[in-house]
């Protein structure tokens, strides 16, 4: 026969279970806006029955309950919903930071408008034109060179513009490592990421040495690993093989890989970003890259998502040796500059280099000198629907404005594509906020489920006691 406090001992199971359950969802209610929290729940289970031994029984479980117990804090959680989230974190990441610098990209050309590289061009042409009518007027040699001065100016500035962007994303020193720019700032917030999470996991693996659930834990690691999706990659395994992983430290089978490296194997300090300048002289022709140095392994940011590989596909567009907008820009001004000095000469319209800062490229008042200037107009003139060798057969005008549909089909293309992906993240954002989010109104529900729970086996216990009371004080 079991005691005659069992009953009491029922009743203090249910107080001390719907009293963790009161806490567990008092605990989900002050964390509903807490980034990363995942939903909890106090698993309830019965308790082991009683053992009722007699002479030809074993000593095996009888029938007769002792109540409830929690078996864990179980923490909400689905993993395949983890994984989309973070990899629409990672392509919505690569195509928003590549939006951003294209917005500062357009910016720089003023086009169209009527102060733009383009009218100001044209006005170049049409001054030639004029000149032609008036070939030794003084006061319209005077105008050809101040227009041409003014587009001159105006390709300066904008090769210094999308200079001064291509540097910002990533800044190279005479060694070839990325010493300065967005990226450089990005590697820095990869290396104090993936710390924080070694770190955490060395704490997880202490809680759960002890036995115990670290579901805050695990939480701010879930977080932290969001936040470097926004860099690269990620990919988490869980049941992962113990051998050769971070399970081994971390006391758990998962691994948490960063580009193909195994987190817990990555050495931070040894992370950097190597800059190989291209070869347009190759055949074909070699790009410009910057490359992630993990492990003292170099990884091509090529095809990868997240910022990282956003910042270097745009900082290709703008400043690549091969076919970048700045080398496109500079071969516009040296074919201007070939051309209109081969018609004039030996006077000389334009001279220098754009991005040459010991000899920019710049105007000559050469033909405001020269009587024989106003004979070669006609020919300068006739430039502007000429097909230019050097710029592959398009006019001036063409080429230019080819650049500049160059620049505005990228940005629409990210901008398109950065909204696709915001959208795809918030779909499954709320998918997996659906699963292990908060829900104000059921644990407001749950909340007086358990009260009530709570008051019964108070009351359970309230009449138990009556009872004994009886027996011991009332009888006899």
């Amino acid at each position: 026969m079991p005691s005659t406090f069992l009953g009491i001992e029922t009743s203090r199971r249910g107080l001390q279970a719907h009293q963790k359950s009161l806490e567990t969802t008092g605990h989900n209610i002050a964390n509903a806006n807490t980034p990363g929290y995942s939903r909890q729940q106090a698993v309830h289970v019965a308790s082991a029955p009683y053992a009722n031994p007699t002479l030809m029984s074993k000593l095996n479980p009888g029938q007769l309950g002792t109540g409830v117990e929690i078996n864990e804090i179980r923490r909400i959680r689905n993993d395949y919903l983890d994984g989309q989230v973070r990899e629409s974190i990672s392509s919505l990441n690569y195509w928003s930071t590549q939006e951003e610098i294209y917005t500062r990209v357009e910016a720089i050309f003023a086009e169209p408008g009527s102060k733009g590289i383009g009218d100001t061009l044209t006005n170049f042409f049409r001054t030639w034109h004029d000149l032609n009518n008036n070939p030794q007027d003084p006061g319209v040699k005077s105008a050809v060179v101040e227009v041409g001065g003014e587009l001159a100016n105006m390709l300066n500035e904008a090769y210094m513009q999308l200079g001064l962007v291509g540097d910002s994303i990533c800044k190279p020193d005479a060694g070839g490592n990325v010493s300065g720019g967005q990226m450089i700032n990005d590697l820095a917030n990869v290396k104090d990421i993936i710390t924080q999470i070694q770190d955490v996991n060395k704490a997880i693996a202490k809680i759960r040495m002890q036995g115990n659930q670290p579901n805050d834990l695990l939480d701010k690691r879930d977080l932290l690993i969001d936040r470097l999706a926004e860099y690269g990659p990620v990919n988490v395994i869980n049941n992962a093989p113990v051998a050769g992983s971070g399970s081994v430290e971390n006391n758990e089978n998962i691994k948490i890989e960063f580009f193909n490296f195994d987190l817990a194997q990555i050495d931070t300090e040894s992370m950097t970003l190597k800059y190989r300048p291209g070869d347009n002289t190759a055949t074909p022709p070699v790009a410009d890259e910057v490359s992630l140095t993990i492990n003292g392994l170099d990884v091509s940011l090529s095809g990868a998502p997240g910022r990282l590989a956003g910042l270097e596909k745009v900082r290709g567009s703008i400043s690549n040796q091969v076919d970048g907008y700045r080398e496109k820009l500079s071969d516009f001004a040296e074919a201007l500059k070939k051309e209109i000095n081969n018609l004039i000469s030996p006077s000389t319209m334009f001279s220098g280099s754009l991005g040459d800062p010991n000899d920019k490229f710049r105007v000559n008042d050469d033909i405001t000198g020269d009587p024989e200037a106003g004979t070669k107009a006609i020919d300068v003139a006739r430039l502007y629907n000429a097909g230019i060798a050097d710029l592959g057969n398009m006019t001036f005008n063409e080429y230019f404005n080819g650049l500049l549909s160059q620049i505005g089909a990228g940005s629409a293309s990210t901008a398109n594509m950065a909204e696709n992906q915001t959208a795809i993240n918030q779909q499954v954002n709320n998918l997996r906020e659906s699963a292990a989010g908060v829900s104000l109104d059921e644990e407001l529900s749950l909340l007086i489920q358990f009260q009530y729970g709570y008051q019964a086996s108070a009351r359970v216990m309230s009449t138990i006691d009556a009872m004994i009371d009886y027996l011991i004080n009332r009888t006899g």
